[in-house]
């Protein structure tokens, strides 16, 4: 499954690995993760003693929100009638030849 964002069972299995004393590069071939996945994780939760995937999961949520909201693209100001940019309709009015 790599590329894509550990699931709770991945965590689980990190914490049972980490329980059982096996190192980083075994609970990352188990899971068919690179390592670097599994150092990084386990280090952003509590490292390798106080490692809990529930925890960790519920963490990886709100980290995985983002706060605020993206700046608009054009300041609405800037914007004519009918709350378009005038630059991006330029030849396009409906009047001109098609």
């Amino acid at each position: 499954m790599p590329g894509t964002r550990l699931t709770e069972n991945d965590r689980h299995e990190i914490a049972a690995g980490l329980r059982e004393g096996l190192g980083y590069a075994e609970i990352a071939r188990r899971l068919g993760r690179p390592t670097s996945t599994v150092s990084r994780e386990v280090s952003r939760n509590g490292g390798p003693g106080g490692y809990r995937a529930g925890r960790a999961h519920a963490a990886a949520g709100r980290r995985a929100r983002r706060a605020g909201s993206a700046p608009p693209a054009v300041r609405p100001a800037a914007l004519g009638a009918h709350g378009r940019d005038p630059r991006r309709c330029a030849g396009t009015s409906r009047s001109s030849p098609r």
